[in-house]
């Protein structure tokens, strides 16, 4: 490309040079050979004249014979040697036609004339013509000389016009030859490559728009290799999590198949296959719910924290009494607190805008693991609605035997479970966390999780400012 534009460039101004060049010396010519003939033409009608009249006067002094033009010939003699030029006067008919001076240039032996032949004015009564022929080598050779020069200093320009003309070339397209490598160097996948940004020009706002797209598309291409590699993660964990029950549900249907089995070893065989069967059945309807939720719109309704937490409450029932595990909520239980826990003063959010049903199955899903996480009989979990900044904050609390830090970023993915073994046995299938996530994003909100190994975990679900419920602000 620079290459091309040096040459198109170094061309067009050889062009424009040359051409200039040519136009001036055919001008130059011009004036000069005219300015010669103008020159010449009014020495030959002065000389004529002069000529002319000393001619009259002799030949009234010598009435014609040999003297008359013997002096005819010394005046002509001395007319060409004060003017510097060669005369030459003979007899010749002129007709009316052919009265005017002939102007003609004339090039003998490497010389250079201007011939001007014409009638002497007031003829006597032999007619003469004169020829008049004037030397302009001179002037010829140093206009020569003047456009040899002129060729010569056009010759040098050019040369060092294009010394100058690819230097400014390679300044010029220094910076897209970078622009060039850099972007050579993304397409072979170094997309941290970045430009250096000097000065205020187009050209250092074509770097900073290039260093912007650059960070935007490693920006995206993190963004593609992290769904990629969640996605693989997922299809290993999917394919991992339900080999097992498949390989239950094979192993227990070949036993009913060919063994002898009494009536119980039969019911208690078919209850495994079920309680497998059942297993599968909540990874698929985990699985659907989150498919569901995927660029899902919710439909908001006022919600009434209390009664939530009531329904909550309710619905954990049964697996707060199996685990031997306390509830506790703001308002309906004050006196009791968190073992260990310390309490943030705030004013109580009565009200939040969500989907009622996506709200109650996120609750539920985060009592449901702070319960599965808490030792029996000693196990607490604080359920908690606050406002910080204006913003709805749904808290769950619990003792349990906590999350380490390593694990801590991994326990929103889907099929990661903190206790594998505990969980299988419980009937988890390592899809709550990632769908109460899911349900999180839908609504706007942000989920933190703070736990410690042996003191509990702590989860945040912190709404916008519009899940407020105006009403339910003013009622507090």
């Amino acid at each position: 490309m620079r290459t091309k534009t040096f040459l198109a460039a170094y061309l067009l101004f050889l062009g424009i040079l040359f051409t200039s060049l040519g136009i001036v010396s055919f001008h130059m010519t011009n004036s000069t050979v005219y300015m010669l003939q103008e020159k010449s033409t009014r020495e030959f009608q002065t000389i004529t004249i002069s000529i002319a009249r000393d001619i009259a006067a002799m030949y009234a002094r010598f009435q014609g014979g040999t003297d008359f033009h013997t002096a005819v010939s010394q005046v002509i003699d001395g007319y060409a040697l004060w003017h510097n030029i060669e005369l030459d006067l003979t007899h010749a008919l002129y007709t009316d036609e052919n009265r005017d001076a002939i102007v003609s240039f004339i090039q003998q032996d490497g010389r250079h004339f201007i011939s001007i032949t014409g009638r002497l004015p007031n003829p006597i009564e032999e007619t003469y013509s004169l020829t008049y022929l004037l030397d302009i080598t001179d002037n010829i050779t140093e206009m020569q000389q003047i456009q040899r020069v002129l060729w010569i200093t056009s010759i040098i320009v050019s040369l060092v016009a294009a010394v100058f003309l690819y230097i400014i070339l390679i300044r010029i397209f220094k910076p897209l030859e970078i622009v060039s490598s850099a972007s050579r160097q993304i397409a072979y996948g170094q997309y941290g490559k970045r430009i250096p940004v000097k000065g205020r020009n187009e050209l250092a706002s074509m770097a900073t728009a290039f260093n912007r797209m650059a960070e935007q598309i490693e920006r995206q291409i993190h963004l593609l290799e992290n769904e990629a590699q969640q996605k693989q993660q997922f299809v290993d964990n999917f394919a991992h999590e339900i080999r097992t029950p498949l390989t239950s549900i094979y192993g227990y249907a070949e036993y009913l198949q060919k063994a002898t089995l009494s009536e119980d070893e039969l019911i208690e065989s078919s209850g495994y296959i079920m309680s497998e069967a059942a297993h599968m059945k909540n990874i698929a309807n985990s699985l659907l719910e989150l498919a569901t939720l995927r660029n899902y719109k919710p439909n908001n309704a006022s919600i009434s924290i209390v009664e939530l937490f009531e329904d909550v409450k309710q619905s954990l029932y049964k697996p707060l009494k199996e685990r031997g595990v306390k509830l506790l909520l703001p308002q309906l239980d004050v006196t009791q607190d968190l073992v260990g826990a310390e309490v943030i003063c705030n004013t109580f959010a009565p009200n939040l805008i969500g989907q009622p049903d996506l709200i109650k199955t996120l609750l539920l899903n985060l009592c449901t693991n702070a319960i599965t996480s808490c030792t029996s009989g000693v196990g607490v979990v604080y359920m908690s609605a606050i406002t910080e900044g204006g913003r709805v904050v749904l808290t769950v609390s619990d003792n349990g035997c906590g999350i380490s830090k390593d694990n801590l970023h991994k326990v929103a993915e889907p099929f990661f479970r903190v206790d594998k073994v505990r969980s299988r046995g419980q009937g988890g299938v390592g899809l709550g966390m990632a769908l109460c996530k899911q349900i999180a994003e839908v609504h706007g909100a942000s989920m933190t999780i703070e736990s410690a190994i042996g003191v509990g975990t702590t989860i945040k679900v912190t709404f916008p400012n519009s899940s407020i419920n105006q009403q339910g602000r003013d009622n507090a």
